[in-house]
Order: structure tokens, then sequence, then C-alpha cells
């Protein structure tokens, strides 16, 4: 049997929590890469935020998708870490749909659990949403899927266990595989002497 790590030491886009196969992999007829992490805590998804907030610039695009308690506004409170803003003060934006942060990152936080249909976002603001000296974060982002541009993140959250999320990064358009590529590179160095991807993890 392999030897157990934490689970902070497994490589992200490397390990499967259930057969520990390589998960960088290939989606869809673009090529483009998968990028897959197994967090195993609120912080390491917030530490995961925080790496990804620091590459992406303004009129980027991250459609975050998963059931409730999925992890997915935890992960919003990283990436405004990440972008130089106090996590603490980031809350979903359930009730009023869209929250704007000023700084030096300027971000929009999006939340569409309350939308119903197309009917129920055609009123909305796409300039105002996607605004491209902005950076914007969409939970429920199916809620979205007609407005969303050509080049976008997309995020999925899943929930493994009560502290373990699987978080999986795909690329759409031109710019996000540069973005998941950034992401391969800062968890890469992680890996450095570490165990085979045949050694087990723990959380």
């Amino acid at each position: 049997m392999g030897a157990f790590i934490p689970c902070s030491q497994v490589a992200s886009g490397i390990f499967d929590v259930d057969s520990m196969k390589s998960k960088r992999r290939e989606t869809g007829q673009s090529g483009h890469s998968v990028f897959e992490r197994l967090t195993c805590s609120v912080e390491e998804t917030q530490t995961f935020g925080q790496k990804l907030g620091r590459i992406l610039q303004g009129a980027d695009v991250v459609a975050l998708h998963g059931d409730l308690g999925s992890g997915k506004t935890t992960l919003v409170q990283g990436i405004a870490q990440g972008l130089g803003y106090d996590p603490s003060t980031i809350k979903s934006p359930t009730f009023v749909l869209m929250r704007e942060y000023s700084g030096s990152k300027p971000f929009v936080h999006l939340d569409g659990y309350r939308l119903e249909g197309v009917v129920q976002v055609a009123w909305l603001d796409t300039e105002l949403m996607f605004a491209p000296n902005k950076i914007t974060l969409v939970e429920w982002a199916d809620r979205f899927a007609d407005l969303l541009p050509d080049d976008y993140l997309e995020i999925r959250l899943q929930y493994v266990s009560t502290h373990r999320r699987r978080i999986q990064v795909i690329p759409h358009g031109q710019r996000s595989p540069g973005i998941v590529a950034e992401l391969i590179k800062s968890q890469g160095s992680a890996m450095s002497g570490r165990q085979s991807a045949s050694s087990e993890s723990v959380c």
C-alpha cells in the first residue's frame, strides 16, 4: 500500500479521490486541459480561490456550478482575498442578485439562485455584469447560461464529505486555457519531491 500523505499535499490536477489516477485531462472538442483539485477544508478551498484570484484580470468571467453547500461562496471569498479584499466582507448576493466591489481589481459578484429561466434574466444589465475592466464571479451560473460570454472559466464544485470538496476547472474560449495553465503551474511545484500518483491521501 502506498504511503499516506496529508490532503494538502495531494497535487492539484494529479490525483482522483477514488482511483488516484491522473486528473489533468482533455475536455470537449477544444482539447483544453481540465484541472481538478480535492480540498479537505474550508481553508483549503479558500486558499485555492486565492491562487485563482491572483491570476484573474479585468474582463475575466468565472462561472461557478454546484449544489447548495458545495462551497461556491467559500471559493468566491478566497478569490476575493486573492484580489486584495477582506474575505469576511464578501457575502453571497442571493437576495440582491449582484454586488460590486471597487478596488485595484474591481469585481462583480452575481448569484442566480433566485432566478428562474431566461425571462427573469432578460432585464439584466449585461454591460454592467460583464464590464471589460471588471472581473465577474457568477454563482449558480446555469441561470445565466445564455448571457455568459464565449470566453469564461467554468468551475464545478462537488460535495464529497463534510470537509472535502472536489473542484473541477474547465476553460472556454481563448484566454481561459491560460488561466488553467497558470493554476497548474502554481500547484505543480507542490509536488516537487513528494509521493507518486500511487500514494493515498487522507483528509
